[in-house]
């Protein structure tokens, strides 16, 4: 099978898992660092790269980190991208391939901001890009009594990614 673009989308996302050779994210789905650019200035590294992946029923769970983070559609469905500004504003937008239908290929996620995905489809492959380097130390994972409170008006939301 030249490029797998036959094989069933389940056995497509398990195979590309496997080629890819992600691992579980903390906060859902799967992932691997390919990218991390050598220091700048101090120890920290100029900016990361991962690949992302998420298999229907998979979702990546409301979190923030200080910096923006890029992300960039490579395969399989849309996904739907959900944020949370740190004034309670919410927004949503489709990634994917289908621009004339308002689907967008590339999007950043400004830091400070809580954000979750999930697939539209069977699943999805995204990259996601950091600067200045991603660290794990930078990752928050919302507690959802804590997003409640912080955010009432954003019940319907937080509930669904927590």
């Amino acid at each position: 099978m030249s490029g797998g673009k036959t094989m069933h989308p389940g056995q497509r996302a398990k195979r590309l898992i496997e080629c890819l050779d992600l691992r579980p994210h903390p906060e859902g789905g799967w992932y691997r660092r390919n990218y991390l650019a050598a220091a700048f200035a101090g120890n920290r590294a100029v900016s990361s790269a991962i690949y992302y992946l998420l298999q229907a029923g998979e979702k990546s769970r409301l979190h923030r980190i200080r910096q923006d983070e890029i992300w960039h559609f490579y395969d399989g469905g849309p996904l739907r991208l959900v944020m949370i500004a740190p004034d309670g504003k919410t927004s949503a937008i489709i990634l994917g391939t289908d621009i004339l239908a308002g689907q967008a290929p590339q999007h950043v996620v400004p830091g400070g901001y809580w954000f979750a995905a999930k697939p539209l489809a069977d699943f999805v492959l995204v990259g996601c890009t950091v600067a200045p380097a991603f660290d794990f130390a930078d990752l928050q994972l919302g507690r959802r009594d804590e997003l409640l409170q912080a955010f009432p008006n954003c019940r319907e939301i937080i509930e669904e990614f927590t």
